[in-house]
């Protein structure tokens, strides 16, 4: 059995259309004009291959494949529909559509399922208008805080507040919270190069990271550029190159696991003032939530010799983020998929969030990569081949008809 690709080719590009600029960049961010008439699309769509459709309390939209009227835990589906500013129409779109394509397919085949199927397009992924993502996925994983709806965007408008306007009804989130659930699947575009560059057409996906942001600040001693000898200086600017080698040196021998300095100053910042301190971000990731805190355990050793020159150094927690590791089972179900399918895959850490890890110690759960041409997303140019797309959406099938029959 397979999907029929022409179909979802011309979904992605249906619900390409709305948001769209002249220059062929989409921006779609939550309880806007352009989300609610693509909700109203999805909605549309769902409704004609067949679903039950409903909306929650945040606007999460919902469709059920359930042709034996099955009281089982479902196997839930999908992926976002809200974009970054100025990006492109396949990031959390090819994944929403693809379990949409996936229902349809079994809906054509007169497929009688063990398990309810449920398609799902999870609200405000991207955290974009609100700086605070997966509100979608957090509420039906009876993840998110009350906190997350105080959240305001530059108008000063809270999530809350945005969210009723748009006729929602947030303040009883708890009750769209879906509990059991059997698994949890998400397709997804790569947004790297690492199939790309091994020449695979799709990823198991190995787990979502944890993610740890910091703001460091390396204290020294100011003085004169010209009148302080190299060997009479206490320069944090010396001791931050250093310990970004050092830090690069460390998660290099971790697997799955990175880290970024994003952002540097330097105080005072003057070309002929060596500087008092130096302020940096860390963004540090790993799909193993003790690599990573190993890694900041070995960076605190160097830094005592660090703190032997004179340097004073201090940390400052920004964003602790969960991440999952993927479950075992599942990954080694979508090799043998693959495998079936002739496909050539490779396992793989996905350095971005996504909605999938808000499911971790909810249930299973798997995500299937497929490639980004050239590694481009967030942005207009990224892009997916039919061909791709097509055998993602495959496996994906493959993997919802053995899921809802166990």
């Amino acid at each position: 059995m397979d999907i029929n690709y022409d179909r979802l080719w011309k979904r992605i590009h249906s619900l390409g259309k709305i948001g769209i600029d002249e220059t062929g960049a989409i921006t779609r961010w939550p309880f806007t004009k352009e989300d609610m008439l693509a909700k109203e699309w999805l909605k549309n769509e769902m409704v004609e291959v067949g679903l039950f459709v409903y909306e929650d309390n945040v606007g999460n939209i919902i469709g059920i494949y359930n042709p034996a009227n099955s009281t089982e835990s479902p196997v839930i589906c999908g992926s976002h529909y809200d974009t970054v500013i100025h990006g492109g129409m396949f990031d959390g779109t090819l994944g929403l559509l693809s379990s949409l394509e996936v229902a349809q397919t079994l809906k054509e085949n007169h497929v009688m399922l063990k398990r309810p199927f449920y398609v799902i397009g999870y609200k405000d992924e991207e955290g974009n208008r609100f700086s605070r993502g997966m509100i979608g996925s957090k509420v039906i994983s009876g993840k998110v805080s009350e906190i997350d709806f105080c959240s305001k965007d530059s108008q000063d408008i809270s999530l809350f507040e945005a969210i009723k306007t748009a006729g929602y009804h947030p303040e009883k989130y708890i009750e769209s919270k879906i509990d059991p659930i059997y698994a949890s699947l998400e397709l997804h575009i790569e947004q790297g190069k690492v199939l790309e560059d091994n020449d695979c057409t799709v990823g198991v996906v190995e787990g979502i990271p944890y993610i740890q942001r910091y703001k460091i600040r390396m204290k020294g001693i100011s003085g004169h550029a010209g009148a302080t000898p190299m060997n009479h200086r206490t320069d944090p600017v010396i001791a931050m190159c250093n310990w970004i080698n050092e830090i690069t040196r460390i998660v290099k021998n971790k697997p799955y696991t990175i880290a970024t300095v994003g952002k540097i100053n330097t105080v005072p910042g003057a070309p002929n003032i060596i500087c008092d301190h130096v302020s940096l971000t860390l963004d540090i990731r790993s799909i193993e939530e003790h690599i990573l805190n190993e890694c900041l355990l070995e960076i605190k050793e160097y830094e005592k010799k660090l703190e032997k020159t004179g340097i004073h150094i201090t940390y400052e927690l920004c964003q602790n983020i969960e991440g999952v590791k993927c479950d075992d089972r599942l990954k080694d179900m979508m090799e043998s998929i693959m495998k079936k399918r002739n496909l050539s895959f490779i396992r793989l850490m996905s350095g971005a969030g996504h909605d999938s890890q808000n499911f971790k110690d909810r249930c299973p759960v798997a995500m299937i990569f497929v490639k980004s041409k050239g590694g481009i997303s967030h942005r207009k140019e990224e892009y997916t081949s039919k061909e791709d797309c097509k055998n993602g959406a495959n496996v994906l099938l493959d993997m919802v008809l053995k899921l809802c029959n166990e």
